[in-house]
């Protein structure tokens, strides 16, 4: 992480790093309870996506960090411990340096420069990278495969993902088009995603808790993850 911030700056707008980062801060107070783990996940990384195809790579692990340290401590049942924020700091900024380098080489060494194409590998790159991390840590704290970990914890965070990657695309496109200040006017989109996706959860860990424990696929990790 430290790499990033020693890098030299092109020019840059600050007047939109700074409204991305507010929008990111607000965007991580909306946060979602996975199936299976007491972490929690928000909307935050679609404004690290915006940040992978607009900003420079210090703006964006600005905007990725910070966003994490808020989901951690904002309105949480049980304080995380310094270590638990860390991890999760970590693992992000590690998935966001990956996302941004993968993007970098698409641009650079395919000559590519179309929003479409770099978000969508952004956004599956970002996706591994954070839920791998996490899922490695408790697949050794939990002695489970991490296939199994994975697919348990993530697999059904992965269509809020793409959808997240989908709203960001719009913005970068429209941004390009029409300048990023109009294109922001796509952000109600994610308010949409959030309650859509709160209700699927909902419904989605309703099902299990109908059964009885023994036969439940989801039993709670206690873990935090961004």
């Amino acid at each position: 992480m430290a790499y990033a911030f020693l890098l030299p700056a092109r020019p840059r707008d600050l007047f939109r790093f700074g409204i991305y980062f507010l929008l990111s801060l607000l965007a991580a107070m909306l946060k979602l309870r996975l199936p299976g783990l007491t972490g929690t996940m928000s909307l935050g990384f679609v404004f690290v996506l915006l940040s992978i195809s607009e900003l420079t790579l210090p703006e964006t692990m600005s905007i990725a960090t910070a966003g994490v340290v808020l989901q951690c401590l904002w309105r949480v049942k049980v304080r995380p411990t310094s270590t638990q924020v860390v991890f999760s700091v970590s693992a992000v900024a590690v998935a966001a340096l990956l996302a941004f380098g993968a993007a970098g080489l698409v641009r650079s060494r395919l000559h590519l420069d179309s929003v479409a194409i770099l978000l969508a590998v952004a956004t599956c790159v970002y996706f591994l990278a954070n839920s791998l991390l996490v899922s490695g840590v408790l697949s050794l704290v939990k002695r489970e495969s991490l296939t199994a970990v994975w697919q348990q914890c993530y697999l059904v965070a992965f269509p809020y993902y793409l959808l997240g990657g989908v709203v960001a695309g719009l913005v970068a496109a429209s941004g390009r088009q029409f300048g990023w200040s109009p294109a922001l006017l796509i952000m109600p989109a994610m308010g949409m995603i959030f309650l859509f996706y709160r209700l699927y959860l909902a419904r989605f860990m309703a099902v299990p808790a109908a059964v009885p424990a023994q036969s439940s696929p989801l039993r709670p990790v206690q873990a935090r993850t961004a």
